[in-house]
């Protein structure tokens, strides 16, 4: 005996189609019916958290500024796309490897030697030498406009054919 559908008979496929959106249409209309909103809510949390990214640096920034220092560092190997290691020296002899990494590293390779500024009080805090929170403003901001000049006018369109359709369903007024 075959179990495969087009062995079962003409319509099995068809029977089996329906049963499938009989099992699938409770769990995924609610969802669609509701996409302008999860489409919206969406585009701003990834609004917040780019303004969050552009304000936590901006503070690191204000930060290393108020107790700056100046060291040589070399960048490690190991680094990758999320972060990228260095090493150096404070002014005190303390060898500092900042877990998450040194601010700004765009164009760094492993073996290099590098100036960096670093928050005396934390020397954790670290970025390259002439390098500020403002190297993200434009690719964060770019990221913020794009993501919104492509959701908003889905979720709107989306929201307006919605309603469209309450309207059609209406019975009408006289």
């Amino acid at each position: 005996m075959s179990s495969s559908p087009a062995a079962a008979g003409p319509g099995t496929t068809g029977r089996l189609l329906d049963e499938a959106a009989s099992l699938l249409l409770p769990v995924v209309m609610p969802v669609v019916r509701r996409l302008p909103a999860i489409i919206l809510i969406l585009t701003g949390l990834v609004s917040l958290v780019g303004v969050l990214v552009l304000v936590g640096a901006a503070r690191d920034d204000h930060a290393i500024e108020a107790h700056p220092a100046v060291a040589t560092a070399e960048v490690l190997p190991g680094s990758d796309y999320t972060r990228t290691l260095i090493r150096f020296t404070t002014d005190d002899g303390e060898t500092v490897v900042p877990e998450s990494g040194v601010f700004y590293p765009r164009g760094l390779e492993p073996g290099q030697i590098v100036r960096v500024e670093y928050d005396t009080t934390h020397p954790e805090r670290a970025r390259v030498l002439g390098r500020d929170a403002g190297f993200g403003y434009l690719p964060i901001g770019l990221m913020i406009v794009v993501v919104n000049a492509v959701a908003l006018p889905i979720a709107f369109m989306l929201r307006g054919r919605q309603l469209r359709r309450l309207e059609a369903e209406l019975p009408p007024v006289e």
